[in-house]
């Protein structure tokens, strides 16, 4: 029987770490696997930069999304600029400050005021108790011990002491010194400089040594095609903008025009561009949503740390750096 008892309550205890373990991978794999969807919204109504831009009239929203809207938020300019966020619809930021606080702070303020209002005036004290309340006549003491007098002989033979002419010869040697000193001092200076110029030298030889090292090239391919990855992921996939600008300088715009042209392949039915060669004038109408995974950047930067190139590299760059 207590066999049994035992067993059954290993039993309940393994499948309750089984349980454990399998909910915090699925959270695990939520965290990692979900992503994380942002929007910008964004919009300049027509106006011309000759005028005073309003800031005021400019709106610009960005707000994301996590795990089915299980955490939201977001900043709003210029209605809320404060950034918010909630967790199952529960306002986390920004803090409210408790009305307790406040109530405290009007309670304290009272009291004081209560405090000042009920203290009594204190008589002036009249001028016959002035009088009888005057401080005894001090005495000087003109007598000086006999330490402070052995002081004062020691002070009067170190002034006699320094106050002595000094001899010729150690006046001599005193200024060839100092020549001496002066003399060295460019020397040491100089010698300073082309310790320094060595040492770079020696550090642009060994930077130069690595970066043609196929160690450091392998790891630069690396680092270069995971980094490319995660910026692909982060740039949006979807944006729809309606651009109105003008320089007020024609050969200026058609530059920008010139340059929207080359991009137009990358950039049809998503970007519309309307110049004005007349004005100086802009107008933008944005709309742009993406996503991103933090599976993609963590597995990146895991694949990157474990490298031997990239350790490699990261330790000879120390070593230049601290040599």
């Amino acid at each position: 029987m207590l066999l049994t008892g035992v067993l059954t309550v290993l039993k309940i205890i393994g499948i309750v770490l089984l349980v454990i373990l399998a909910v915090i991978l699925l959270l695990l794999l939520l965290v990692l696997f979900a992503p994380i969807f942002y929007r910008i919204d964004a919009n300049i109504p027509e106006t011309e930069l000759d005028n005073s831009f309003d800031m005021e009239k400019v709106f610009a929203k960005v707000s994301f999304h996590w795990l089915l809207f299980v955490i939201r938020g977001g900043i709003e300019f210029p209605k809320n600029k404060e950034f918010t966020l909630r967790v199952f619809g529960i306002k986390i930021l920004p803090k409210k400050e408790k009305p307790e606080k406040e109530d405290k702070k009007k309670d304290k303020d009272k009291d004081k005021e209560k405090e000042t209002d009920e203290k009594p005036v204190e008589d002036k004290p009249s001028e016959e108790k002035k009088e009888e309340e005057k401080p005894e006549d001090v005495k000087p003491s003109e007598e000086v011990t006999d330490s402070e007098a052995s002081e004062t002989d020691s002070e009067l033979e170190t002034e006699t002491e320094d106050d002595e002419p000094k001899s010729f010869l150690d006046v001599l040697w005193n200024i060839i010194d100092k020549i001496d000193n002066i003399l060295k001092t460019p020397l040491n200076v100089f010698e300073k400089i082309r310790y320094t110029i060595s040492r770079v030298c020696d550090k642009i030889d060994m930077i130069k040594s690595t970066l043609e090292n196929d160690i450091f090239k392998r790891a630069f391919a690396l680092v270069k095609k995971k980094l490319i990855k995660i910026i692909k992921m982060i740039l949006p996939d979807k944006y729809d903008i309606d651009l109105m600008l003008g320089t007020g300088d024609p050969a200026q715009t058609a530059e920008i025009m010139a340059g929207y042209g080359a991009l137009y392949p990358y950039l049809y039915k998503k970007v519309r561009f309307e110049p004005d060669f007349e004005r100086k004038v802009i107008m933008t109408d944005a709309h742009i949503k993406g996503h991103i995974t933090l599976f993609t950047i963590v597995y990146s930067a895991a694949v990157c740390y474990f490298n031997k190139d990239v350790k490699k590299t990261i330790k000879r760059f120390k070593k230049i750096i601290n040599s």
